[in-house]
Protein backbone atom coordinates (compact mmCIF):
# COMPACT_ATOMS: atom_id res chain seq x y z
CA UNK A 1 0.00 0.00 0.00
CA UNK A 2 2.70 2.38 1.24
CA UNK A 3 4.41 1.95 -2.38
CA UNK A 4 1.49 2.50 -4.28
CA UNK A 5 0.84 5.91 -2.61
CA UNK A 6 4.56 6.46 -3.06
CA UNK A 7 3.69 5.52 -7.52
CA UNK A 8 0.95 7.72 -6.99
CA UNK A 9 2.42 10.95 -5.36
CA UNK A 10 5.06 10.72 -8.42
CA UNK A 11 2.48 11.36 -11.05
CA UNK A 12 2.52 14.90 -12.56
CA UNK A 13 -0.99 14.22 -13.99
CA UNK A 14 -3.05 13.09 -10.92
CA UNK A 15 -1.03 16.46 -9.31
CA UNK A 16 -1.93 19.09 -12.39
CA UNK A 17 -5.57 17.36 -13.40
CA UNK A 18 -6.34 15.56 -10.46
CA UNK A 19 -7.70 18.37 -8.11
CA UNK A 20 -10.14 19.78 -10.80
CA UNK A 21 -11.05 15.76 -11.05
CA UNK A 22 -11.46 15.73 -7.67
CA UNK A 23 -13.13 18.98 -7.22
CA UNK A 24 -16.20 18.25 -10.48
CA UNK A 25 -16.84 14.52 -8.88
CA UNK A 26 -17.72 15.98 -5.36
CA UNK A 27 -20.02 18.37 -7.27
CA UNK A 28 -21.69 15.49 -9.91
CA UNK A 29 -22.08 13.15 -6.73
CA UNK A 30 -23.45 15.91 -4.76
CA UNK A 31 -26.35 16.02 -7.27
CA UNK A 32 -27.81 12.77 -6.58
CA UNK A 33 -28.81 13.65 -3.43
CA UNK A 34 -30.63 16.48 -4.31
CA UNK A 35 -34.63 16.35 -4.05
CA UNK A 36 -36.91 19.47 -4.27
CA UNK A 37 -39.92 17.87 -1.91
CA UNK A 38 -40.91 20.17 0.85
CA UNK A 39 -39.76 19.58 3.98
CA UNK A 40 -36.56 17.36 3.10
CA UNK A 41 -33.95 17.68 5.18
CA UNK A 42 -31.51 20.72 4.44
CA UNK A 43 -28.96 18.48 3.13
CA UNK A 44 -31.62 17.24 0.54
CA UNK A 45 -32.79 20.32 -0.84
CA UNK A 46 -29.43 22.17 -0.68
CA UNK A 47 -26.54 19.79 -1.17
CA UNK A 48 -24.61 22.61 -2.23
CA UNK A 49 -24.44 23.97 1.18
CA UNK A 50 -22.24 20.43 2.42
CA UNK A 51 -20.52 19.54 -1.20
CA UNK A 52 -18.64 22.73 -1.10
CA UNK A 53 -17.29 22.80 2.06
CA UNK A 54 -16.38 19.11 0.91
CA UNK A 55 -14.38 20.46 -1.54
CA UNK A 56 -12.58 23.07 -0.18
CA UNK A 57 -11.32 20.37 2.29
CA UNK A 58 -10.56 17.54 -0.05
CA UNK A 59 -9.18 19.36 -2.91
CA UNK A 60 -6.93 21.63 -0.05
CA UNK A 61 -5.57 18.12 1.22
CA UNK A 62 -5.00 16.84 -2.29
CA UNK A 63 -3.06 19.63 -3.39
CA UNK A 64 -1.02 19.22 -0.27
CA UNK A 65 -0.24 15.75 -1.07
CA UNK A 66 1.07 16.34 -4.71
CA UNK A 67 2.74 20.06 -3.54
CA UNK A 68 6.21 18.71 -4.54
CA UNK A 69 4.88 19.16 -8.28
CA UNK A 70 4.09 22.92 -7.81
CA UNK A 71 7.35 24.16 -8.62
CA UNK A 72 6.11 28.14 -9.76
CA UNK A 73 8.04 30.72 -10.30
CA UNK A 74 7.73 33.87 -8.17
CA UNK A 75 5.37 36.34 -9.09
CA UNK A 76 6.81 39.77 -10.35
CA UNK A 77 5.38 43.31 -9.09
CA UNK A 78 4.26 44.01 -12.48
CA UNK A 79 2.74 40.83 -13.67
CA UNK A 80 0.86 40.61 -10.41
CA UNK A 81 -0.43 44.08 -11.05
CA UNK A 82 -1.53 43.05 -14.59
CA UNK A 83 -3.29 40.09 -13.28
CA UNK A 84 -5.19 41.83 -10.70
CA UNK A 85 -6.38 44.30 -13.22
CA UNK A 86 -7.31 41.94 -16.10
CA UNK A 87 -8.82 39.92 -13.26
CA UNK A 88 -11.51 43.12 -12.55
CA UNK A 89 -12.15 43.59 -16.17
CA UNK A 90 -12.16 40.29 -16.48
CA UNK A 91 -15.06 39.73 -13.88
CA UNK A 92 -16.84 43.00 -15.12
CA UNK A 93 -17.06 41.85 -18.62
CA UNK A 94 -18.78 38.24 -16.99
CA UNK A 95 -21.57 40.15 -14.83
CA UNK A 96 -22.08 42.92 -17.35
CA UNK A 97 -24.46 41.28 -19.92
CA UNK A 98 -26.58 39.79 -16.86
CA UNK A 99 -26.99 43.06 -15.40
CA UNK A 100 -27.66 44.78 -18.51
CA UNK A 101 -30.17 41.42 -18.70
CA UNK A 102 -31.43 41.97 -15.06
CA UNK A 103 -31.95 46.14 -15.42
CA UNK A 104 -34.11 45.76 -18.93
CA UNK A 105 -31.60 48.09 -20.98
CA UNK A 106 -30.42 46.23 -23.42
CA UNK A 107 -33.56 43.57 -24.23
CA UNK A 108 -31.80 41.79 -26.77
CA UNK A 109 -29.51 40.55 -25.39
CA UNK A 110 -30.91 37.46 -24.00
CA UNK A 111 -30.02 36.20 -27.20
CA UNK A 112 -26.92 35.50 -25.71
CA UNK A 113 -28.48 33.00 -22.89
CA UNK A 114 -28.74 35.69 -20.03
CA UNK A 115 -31.18 34.82 -17.23
CA UNK A 116 -32.13 35.85 -14.07
CA UNK A 117 -29.36 34.43 -11.93
CA UNK A 118 -30.96 34.51 -8.31
CA UNK A 119 -30.75 30.27 -8.18
CA UNK A 120 -27.92 29.08 -6.23
CA UNK A 121 -25.93 28.79 -3.19
CA UNK A 122 -28.08 31.35 -0.67
CA UNK A 123 -25.96 31.85 2.70
CA UNK A 124 -29.54 33.01 4.02
CA UNK A 125 -30.31 29.36 4.92
CA UNK A 126 -28.54 29.45 8.21
CA UNK A 127 -29.75 33.14 8.60
CA UNK A 128 -31.28 31.71 12.06
CA UNK A 129 -27.69 30.68 13.54
CA UNK A 130 -25.36 33.11 12.77
CA UNK A 131 -22.35 30.92 13.46
CA UNK A 132 -23.38 28.83 10.54
CA UNK A 133 -24.17 31.47 8.63
CA UNK A 134 -20.62 32.84 8.80
CA UNK A 135 -18.94 29.15 8.79
CA UNK A 136 -20.89 28.85 5.16
CA UNK A 137 -20.04 32.34 4.03
CA UNK A 138 -16.45 31.44 4.80
CA UNK A 139 -16.07 28.32 2.94
CA UNK A 140 -17.82 29.92 0.30
CA UNK A 141 -15.54 32.22 -0.31
CA UNK A 142 -12.59 30.36 0.32
CA UNK A 143 -13.72 27.81 -2.38
CA UNK A 144 -14.11 30.70 -4.91
CA UNK A 145 -11.24 32.38 -3.93
CA UNK A 146 -8.94 29.97 -3.23
CA UNK A 147 -9.42 26.61 -4.35
CA UNK A 148 -11.14 27.39 -7.34
CA UNK A 149 -8.48 29.72 -8.67
CA UNK A 150 -5.97 26.72 -7.72
CA UNK A 151 -7.47 23.70 -9.14
CA UNK A 152 -8.79 25.27 -12.54
CA UNK A 153 -5.63 27.06 -13.51
CA UNK A 154 -3.54 23.56 -12.27
CA UNK A 155 -5.73 22.20 -14.53
CA UNK A 156 -6.12 24.94 -17.55
CA UNK A 157 -2.52 26.18 -17.71
CA UNK A 158 -0.38 23.79 -15.81
CA UNK A 159 -2.34 20.73 -17.33
CA UNK A 160 -3.96 20.61 -20.66
CA UNK A 161 -2.21 23.50 -22.25
CA UNK A 162 1.02 21.91 -22.20
CA UNK A 163 -0.28 18.29 -23.04
CA UNK A 164 -1.61 19.70 -26.09
CA UNK A 165 1.15 22.04 -27.17
CA UNK A 166 3.05 18.84 -27.37
CA UNK A 167 1.59 15.23 -26.54
CA UNK A 168 4.40 13.40 -27.67
CA UNK A 169 6.37 14.95 -24.38
CA UNK A 170 6.14 14.60 -20.99
CA UNK A 171 4.00 17.63 -20.40
CA UNK A 172 5.68 18.72 -16.73
CA UNK A 173 8.77 19.14 -18.87
CA UNK A 174 7.49 21.71 -21.22
CA UNK A 175 7.80 25.21 -19.90
CA UNK A 176 4.90 27.32 -18.71
CA UNK A 177 3.27 29.90 -21.24
CA UNK A 178 4.64 28.14 -24.25
CA UNK A 179 3.76 30.08 -27.89
CA UNK A 180 0.97 26.95 -29.19
CA UNK A 181 -1.81 28.30 -31.02
CA UNK A 182 -3.43 24.98 -30.44
CA UNK A 183 -3.35 25.05 -26.97
CA UNK A 184 -4.47 28.48 -26.75
CA UNK A 185 -7.77 27.69 -28.62
CA UNK A 186 -8.39 24.28 -27.02
CA UNK A 187 -7.98 25.79 -23.69
CA UNK A 188 -10.17 28.68 -24.34
CA UNK A 189 -12.77 26.36 -26.33
CA UNK A 190 -12.98 23.76 -23.08
CA UNK A 191 -13.33 26.87 -20.83
CA UNK A 192 -16.18 27.22 -22.43
CA UNK A 193 -17.62 24.26 -22.83
CA UNK A 194 -16.82 23.74 -19.15
CA UNK A 195 -19.68 26.68 -18.46
CA UNK A 196 -23.68 26.68 -19.08
CA UNK A 197 -25.58 28.72 -21.74
CA UNK A 198 -25.78 31.27 -19.99
CA UNK A 199 -21.92 32.39 -19.37
CA UNK A 200 -20.59 30.90 -22.70
CA UNK A 201 -19.95 34.53 -24.09
CA UNK A 202 -18.50 35.49 -21.18
CA UNK A 203 -16.48 32.53 -20.36
CA UNK A 204 -14.61 33.14 -23.92
CA UNK A 205 -14.11 36.43 -23.36
CA UNK A 206 -12.31 35.50 -20.01
CA UNK A 207 -10.54 32.54 -21.72
CA UNK A 208 -8.98 35.16 -23.95
CA UNK A 209 -8.05 37.35 -21.33
CA UNK A 210 -6.42 34.80 -19.21
CA UNK A 211 -4.84 33.31 -22.21
CA UNK A 212 -3.33 36.29 -23.17
CA UNK A 213 -1.81 36.61 -19.53
CA UNK A 214 -0.18 33.46 -19.74
CA UNK A 215 1.28 33.91 -22.79
CA UNK A 216 2.79 37.33 -21.87
CA UNK A 217 4.23 36.18 -18.32
CA UNK A 218 4.24 32.77 -18.60
CA UNK A 219 3.23 32.62 -14.88
CA UNK A 220 0.77 30.20 -13.46
CA UNK A 221 1.04 32.31 -10.51
CA UNK A 222 -0.39 35.05 -12.57
CA UNK A 223 -3.49 33.70 -13.60
CA UNK A 224 -4.13 32.06 -10.63
CA UNK A 225 -3.54 35.70 -8.97
CA UNK A 226 -6.54 36.46 -11.81
CA UNK A 227 -8.75 33.93 -11.07
CA UNK A 228 -8.50 34.67 -7.46
CA UNK A 229 -9.56 38.30 -7.45
CA UNK A 230 -12.02 38.56 -10.33
CA UNK A 231 -14.10 35.67 -7.86
CA UNK A 232 -13.63 38.08 -4.83
CA UNK A 233 -15.30 40.57 -6.84
CA UNK A 234 -17.86 38.62 -8.01
CA UNK A 235 -18.26 37.33 -4.36
CA UNK A 236 -18.69 40.52 -3.26
CA UNK A 237 -21.27 41.49 -5.56
CA UNK A 238 -22.99 38.12 -5.46
CA UNK A 239 -23.66 39.44 -1.89
CA UNK A 240 -24.44 42.83 -2.97
CA UNK A 241 -27.31 41.90 -5.29
CA UNK A 242 -28.64 38.28 -4.04
CA UNK A 243 -28.00 37.08 -7.72
CA UNK A 244 -26.72 33.55 -6.31
CA UNK A 245 -26.31 32.36 -9.58
CA UNK A 246 -23.53 34.02 -10.44
CA UNK A 247 -21.48 31.98 -7.97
Amino acid sequence: MNSEIARLRQSPTAAWAGPLLLFMGIMIASSFFKVETAGAVWWRRHPEQWAYPLQVAACAAWMWFFRQHYRLDPLRRPHALLATTLGIVGIALWILPGWLHHRGLVPEIKWLGCTERMEGFDPSLWKENPSAWWAALALRFARMVLIVPLVEEFFWRGFLWRTVADSDRDFQTLPHGLRNARAFWVTAAMIVLAHGAADRVAAFLWALLIGWLYLHTKSVRACILMHAVANLVLGIYVMLTGQWGYW
